[in-house]
């Protein structure tokens, strides 16, 4: 990885001093960058997602829609330089942001000032209906994950592992909800037809953590998941992040002015939301699988990547049983009768 090289071959300076990585990232890794000409965020994409046929077109497409935004929503786009946004250099990829000054907020610290602007923010975006050159919607079917192979394929790794000393701290947890996952990613699967009826560009994964504040200003980063998508599911998670109270459960408070700035831009009725709940599921599902291939070590560059899938594996199981809970309380709120 040779940031100096970079900057400098794409014009934006000598470096001044050593790149200072900035954590928090789960898939890139992102550096602080001070040159002679001024500061630059520099996101190291992942080696082995760059490797799927489509991921550098995906990766192209993402920051396209992102520039789209850029005059309607608080857009962090990549830079372009010499006619590009993502650049080659001997093998690896990389993408430059202007450096700007904010930090995320999490459960905890958020307020429902965050949580109006988050409605607020996602309201005029599903609203905008944007088209980009390039992009198109995504095939109807859904996928289901293979969660069957990945149990096996994990108790043969096992095995081999223990008689090298080592375990897999994530497998009994992994083994003990493979059902309840199943169940989820068919219901997800079935509600495709319905969802699909509706999709608009965005973002795709407003959580905390692609979000920066700078006061009360937010900041939109991280468009990599940007794409096609039901207005109302990714509504859902939305709300599931930004009201979330840290221990389990939400904040109605949150809950409620989130709802009420979404709603000034798009409208809640007539909307099929028991097809929505299910297709809700899909975001947490897709990052599982993931994650388990990780841990599998199917798509990683080493330790480091394999023990952080494990323990992504661990949160996401926790963070779908908890949104199983989250989703009785939330058809409460919204006034949505189950199907029979």
């Amino acid at each position: 990885m040779e940031i100096g090289e970079l900057v400098q071959s794409l014009g934006l300076g000598e470096l001044q001093k050593e790149p200072l990585e900035v954590k928090g990232g789960l898939l890139h890794k992102m550096y602080r960058v001070t040159t002679s000409k001024g500061e630059y965020a520099v996101k190291v994409l992942n080696s082995e997602i760059m490797k799927r046929p489509t991921a550098l077109r995906n990766t192209v497409n993402s920051e396209k829609i992102a520039v789209a935004f850029t005059g309607i929503l608080p857009v962090v786009a990549a830079m372009e330089v010499q006619g590009k946004q993502i650049h080659e250099l001997d093998g690896s990829f990389y993408m430059v942001f202007p450096w700007v000054e904010g930090r995320s907020v999490f459960p905890g610290e958020i307020n429902e000032k965050h949580c109006e602007a988050i409605g607020d923010i996602l309201g005029r975006m599903h609203l905008a209906d944007i088209t980009v050159d390039g992009v198109e919607p995504e095939a109807v079917e859904a996928e289901e994950f293979p969660w069957d192979t990945y149990l096996q394929t994990a108790k043969e790794q096992e095995k081999q592992n223990i008689k090298d000393g080592q375990g897999f701290n994530w497998l009994a947890q992994y083994e003990k909800a493979v059902f309840d996952i199943k169940k989820w990613n068919r219901a997800a699967c079935d509600a495709q037809q319905t969802l699909a009826q509706t999709q608009v560009l965005s973002h795709r994964d407003l959580d905390p953590k692609n979000v920066m504040w700078n006061g009360a200003e937010p900041l939109i980063i991280d468009w990599e998941a940007a794409g096609y998508i039901n207005p109302y599911q990714e509504f859902l998670e939305v709300l599931n992040y930004w009201a979330d109270d840290g221990a389990g459960g939400l904040v109605r408070s949150y809950f409620d002015a989130l709802t009420a700035a979404y709603g000034t831009y798009m409208s809640l009725a007539n909307v099929p939301w028991n097809a929505v709940f299910a297709g809700s599921y899909s975001g947490m599902l897709g990052w599982l699988d993931y994650n388990v291939k990780r841990a599998l070590g199917i798509e990683a560059s080493g330790e480091e990547e394999i023990r952080m899938g494990e323990e992504q594996v661990i949160g996401t199981i926790g963070a779908l049983y908890a949104y199983c809970d989250k989703v009785e309380l939330m058809k409460r709120w919204l006034g949505v009768k189950n199907d029979r």
